[in-house]
């Protein structure tokens, strides 16, 4: 197989892996949702539920593809990476596009988080969503996409690889299912074009580390970010 199939043959197949994920993961979800008792039962659960399925399925789809094995799809404890530079940048553009909605007068009723209380916006959203979804991109996808990280191009003398700028789109673009909730369109751009800003900056430190540590932070602090209008505005 030429290099250019094998490179075309290799983003195919991330991006179905993706997607097998998202749809698996979305209709065991909706349902759970209108099939069973458990979100009057476990209403806690259910908030969390869609990216804990998101999670195993990215796991057990890196087992397969890895031979049972977790190594090489970012699973190490490296915190060899900017710690400060990353937190400060991560939150400033996480409050970009909340201050954007919010200036631009359009309503965040419908967003997923939108009735949460503190303490479930830090547990679910800053924590646990931020691990579920980097395992998911920049472990998932980006991890089978490892043989082609020499491919890509520089920036601002940083290198940016093809892996990266895959997972990036990817999560970026998995965001416009947000205009299935009645979200209006233009807050929906808004976010997927920082959710690809988000995917780059940390799919590079994930590269940069081989870890998915430094992706996780930045995006629990993106997270943050997001978070802070909503909280104390």
């Amino acid at each position: 197989m030429s290099t250019h199939l094998n490179i075309t043959f290799r983003t195919i197949l991330a991006v179905i892996l993706g997607l097998i994920v998202l749809i698996f993961s979305g209709v065991i979800f909706q349902t759970i949702l209108t099939q069973s008792d458990m979100p009057d039962d476990y209403p806690g659960l259910i908030k969390t539920l869609n990216h804990t399925l998101m999670l195993v399925f990215s796991i057990l789809l890196i087992l397969v593809i890895n031979k049972g094995k977790l190594k090489g799809y970012g699973f190490i404890w490296n915190f060899s990476f900017p710690f400060g530079k990353v937190v400060f940048i991560s939150i400033l553009l996480g409050f970009i596009p909340s201050l954007i909605i919010k200036v631009a007068g359009l309503s965040e009723s419908g967003f997923p988080a939108s009735d949460f209380s503190i303490p479930e916006i830090i547990i679910y959203i800053w924590l646990w969503a931020s691990i579920c979804e980097e395992v998911f991109i920049r472990g998932l996808i980006q991890g089978y996409l490892f043989p082609l990280k020499h491919i890509g191009f520089n920036f601002l003398n940083h290198f940016i690889s093809l892996p990266v700028m895959i997972g990036a789109a990817f999560f970026g673009l998995m965001h416009f299912m947000l205009l299935t909730l009645g979200i209006s369109f233009f807050a929906v751009l808004n976010i997927v074009i920082f959710g690809i800003i988000l995917g780059i900056i940390a799919g590079y430190y994930r590269e940069q580390a081989n870890s998915l540590v430094p992706a996780i932070m930045v995006h629990m602090c993106f997270n943050i970010g997001g978070s802070l209008l909503g909280l104390f505005a």
